[in-house]
């Protein structure tokens, strides 16, 4: 079996992504820079001024203290406060036990761009965003594992109502996040790996911690010998240092507004999709009061208002809330890259699909700040293939691309193809036939009566029908009497394929750790092909 997928193969995969992928040209209006290697944009960064480096770097070692970062991050930490060190970031939401698996893998993407950028002479380190102000809790406080009978099981944090209103990064964890940590570790593969997981996860996913703190120990737990950066944007210290640009946006927001919004025609009208919907009066940056965040707009009046209350600012007002309460701000997900970039000096970036979308929507702002758009560099992207997994598909002659047909039509190509070939051929043989027969008999119809020629099709449709339908009902029978071979499918749709979407969008990367150890990071680093793109197989015994 090959060991890559093209993402033309993959559902799902915009046009935008595949042609940032394989034809940038395309797209070489909406970004100044391609993510080839050979690329050397030192000159792109030169002049870049980063007065706040020292402060932002003082904040940032105190951060991955707290976390609990390894002797290589702390040695990256001295190395970013000089001013000719740059950093590859990318970044993830704060999800439960980490969430899915490409966050980790995103994390790995960076960690090995960096460490190419440093063998071309670069002093570049790896930096983790983690975006503990999102609001999008749902998509934040559950996971997916595969259990002990191979099925995925889902594994979601038990909220109250008023966590909702709150940034993930701040929602403080309940009793219930006993229960739920003991059942996502009941349902991880039994090994001699599982007791120092159990003991991480335990001490960082407990009352009184918040996502953030859980988040953030997890991930310097999982890579302590990498030297990757983590940053909280939610810290106090921090959101002063990026007070100045919240301003900027707001006061010339009108002006932001309109360039996101022609880059977001121009992209629909070169044959591809704006990400997010811009809308009217929004001014890209939101305001937390005690009670939830809302969004910051602003009319034609010049007035500021808070949505959805009847609270109205005047710039000055804005400014001293902004001075005195800088950590109650935060952007939206246009605006959140162009914080990150500006507060950080950001040569590269590793993105997903969407991610790169949102960044071909803002390209045009950077400049407005006086900064070139980072690189933007996909992320690995891999499927692991287990011995278990990988004997299954060679027993029935299948490819990982079958997985996308689903669990019905897997089973049914299985079937005909595998178990019963001359009964298949016998069908495809007769629906043939009829179509055949029944096509001859057209001109003769026609002849007599030409009504009868849209009898003849109904016919033929009623005939195909049919002969499908008792397909079908063979399937069926023939299924029922092959349950061990319908259980191995189904086990390995669970695991390749979970609920009609790539496997590293779902299954936690704690699966793979408890059943082969933390070597199994240093092995996924290794597959990391920084010059092939598309998806990667991962054959593993």
């Amino acid at each position: 079996m090959n060991d890559r997928v093209h993402f033309k193969d993959i559902p799902k995969t915009s046009a935008l992504f595949l042609d940032y992928l394989h034809r940038f040209s395309n797209l070489a209006a909406f970004f100044p820079f391609p993510y080839a290697l050979d690329l050397f944009r030192k000159e792109a960064l030169a002049g870049v001024s980063l007065p706040h480096r020292q402060q932002l770097c003082q904040i940032l070692e105190r951060q991955n203290r707290t976390f609990g970062a390894g002797a290589r991050t702390l040695e990256n930490l001295g190395k970013l406060r000089k001013a000719n060190c740059f950093a590859v970031v990318t970044g993830q939401q704060a999800g439960l036990f980490t969430g899915p698996a490409y966050t980790v893998y995103k994390a790995l993407t960076a960690v090995k761009l960096a460490a190419h950028y440093a063998c071309r002479g670069m002093n570049v380190v790896p930096i983790f965003w983690m975006a503990t102000e999102d609001h999008d809790l749902a998509e934040a406080d559950h996971t997916y594992t595969i259990d002990n009978d191979s099925r995925l099981q889902l594994f979601r944090y038990a909220s109250g109502p008023e966590a909702a209103a709150r940034p993930v990064g701040k929602i403080r964890f309940t009793q219930a996040i006993e229960p739920c940590l003991r059942q996502f570790l009941e349902a991880l593969p039994n090994s001699e790996f599982k007791v120092e997981i159990e003991s991480r996860l335990s001490a960082s996913y407990r009352q009184d911690r918040t996502f953030a703190d859980g988040f953030g120990e997890t991930l310097s737990y999982l890579f302590p010998n990498y030297g990757l950066i983590l940053v909280d944007p939610q810290d106090e210290q921090l959101r002063r240092l990026v007070a100045p640009f919240f301003e900027k946006i707001l006061l010339d927001t009108d002006r932001y507004r309109s360039m996101i919004r022609q880059c977001s025609d121009e992209l629909i009208a070169a044959g591809y999709h704006a990400q997010v919907a811009v809308e009217e009066e929004s001014t890209g940056l939101f305001f937390e009061d005690e009670e939830k965040r809302r969004a910051l707009t602003r009319d034609g009046s010049g007035a500021i208002k808070v949505k959805g209350t009847p609270h109205r600012l005047t710039v000055d007002q804005f400014r001293q809330t902004l001075h005195e309460c800088p950590w109650k701000f935060s952007p939206n997900v246009l605006f959140r890259p162009l914080i990150q970039d500006l507060l950080l000096p950001t040569l590269a970036c590793v993105a997903g699909p969407s991610e790169l979308a949102y960044l071909a929507q803002i390209g045009p702002l950077y400049e407005e700040f006086g900064r070139k758009p980072p690189i933007v560099f996909p992320r690995f992207s891999v499927s692991v293939i287990e011995r278990k997994i990988g004997k299954i598909l060679e027993k029935y002659q299948l490819g990982f691309t079958d997985a996308f047909l689903g669990s019905e039509a897997l089973i049914q190509k299985v079937v005909e193809q595998n178990l019963d070939r001359s009964l298949a051929e016998r069908f495809t043989a007769l629906e043939q036939e009829f179509g055949r027969q029944l096509a001859n008999l057209e001109p003769v119809l026609k002849a007599v009566d030409p009504t009868l020629a849209d009898a003849l099709r109904t016919t033929q449709q009623k005939v195909q029908y049919q002969v499908a339908h008792l397909r079908t009902k063979f399937v069926h029978a023939e299924t029922r009497n092959q349950e061990t071979m319908t259980k191995q499918i189904e086990k390995a749709l669970a695991i390749l394929y979970p609920l009609k979407t790539l496997q590293e969008r779902r299954i936690n990367i704690f699966y793979f750790l408890a059943r082969y150890g933390m070597d199994f990071l240093a092995r996924l680093y290794e597959q990391i092909d920084l010059t092939d793109p598309d998806h990667r197989l991962f054959f593993v015994s």
